[in-house]
């Protein structure tokens, strides 16, 4: 049997994280953890090493922009494939994720029965890559 996909979900608006969650129930597949800003993204992405972390961008105390630069400039981590979530469009933004290393850009609002296949897509295409 192949190991877990190890997913943190930085989310702050409640529902949407749920949404996430019934996303990737599979618990044959993934292990998820859930968290609703960036600082406590980055308190359990230290803790708890996970393959992928699915982020919004507009989050209180510590937005998605600065805890991927967290992730990719201080934390020095370039393996671990992080997938923005968000309804944010301006393609500055999105250019500037790029920019700091994502793997991929999901718009909400998302297919939750999709989801799963679309970000494992995003993981292993990431790991061809490297």
């Amino acid at each position: 049997m192949a190991e877990k996909l190890k997913i943190l979900i930085a989310e702050d608006e409640e529902v949407t994280r749920q949404l996430l969650q019934i996303a990737f129930r599979d618990g044959e597949q993934f292990e998820t953890r859930l968290v609703a800003n960036g600082e406590e993204a980055l308190i359990a992405f230290k803790a708890w090493q996970p393959d992928i972390v699915l982020m919004d961008i507009m989050m209180p105390h510590m937005n998605g922009f600065a805890t991927l630069r967290a992730i990719r400039q201080t934390l020095h981590d370039t393996a671990t494939t992080v997938i923005m979530v968000s309804s944010v469009t301006d393609k500055q933004d999105i250019v500037a994720c790029a920019k700091l290393g994502i793997q991929g850009y999901v718009l909400k609002p998302f297919q939750v029965k999709t989801l799963a296949a679309t970000v494992v897509g995003y993981h292993r295409k990431a790991k061809k890559v490297k």
